[in-house]
């Protein structure tokens, strides 16, 4: 089963603004939750969207690290998925290209489509202009290295009252 990036998004876009319904949480504040809080309910909820297309925590390449190798949050069908949270109270930097200059490299390693999910559960988030800051990717190090092209997936509380989500994706080529 092969599947799209715009399908994958649509799966977390589902799952992001049901964080945010108050019928959906009930007395939870998912909203809260970091990204290591979050995962083990995403996991679950891949898996239930899914189906068996989903690999949790996928081996990869991973440049500059001391074993080579690293984990892919999750590949979906053919899509690989990483995960980065900013709480409501964290640094604007949690969801930033800097901070994820080790997911980014994982994603240009995988040889096949490749999304950057952000949630963004701030009061401020971040604009289009910013998250173009993804273009300007990490250097994977020496040697001839095989880059792939990946999505930015950024989702942020667009209003507050009435509760609104948006999201919007970037595609990041590498040249």
């Amino acid at each position: 089963m092969n599947l799209t990036v715009k399908e994958v998004v649509e799966a977390f876009d589902l799952l992001f603004s049901s964080l945010h319904r108050k019928d959906f949480t009930k007395t939870l504040k998912l909203n809260e939750y970091g990204e290591r809080e979050l995962l083990p309910l995403v996991r679950t909820y891949l898996l239930g969207y899914f189906g068996e297309s989903l690999i949790p925590e996928a081996k990869s390449s991973l440049p500059g690290s001391l074993s080579g190798n690293g984990y892919i949050d999750f590949v979906i069908a053919n899509v690989a998925v990483e995960l980065a949270v900013r709480k409501p109270t964290a640094a604007k930097s949690n969801v930033s290209a800097t901070v994820n200059a080790t997911e980014v490299k994982k994603l240009m390693k995988h040889d096949g489509l490749a999304l950057l999910v952000l949630f963004d559960f701030s009061k401020a988030p971040y604009s289009e202009d910013q998250i173009e800051n993804f273009r300007e990717w990490p250097s994977l190090g020496k040697g001839n290295h095989k880059k792939s092209s990946f999505n930015v997936a950024y989702f942020y509380v667009a209003k507050r009252k009435p509760k609104t989500t948006a999201v919007f994706t970037k595609n990041i080529r590498v040249a």
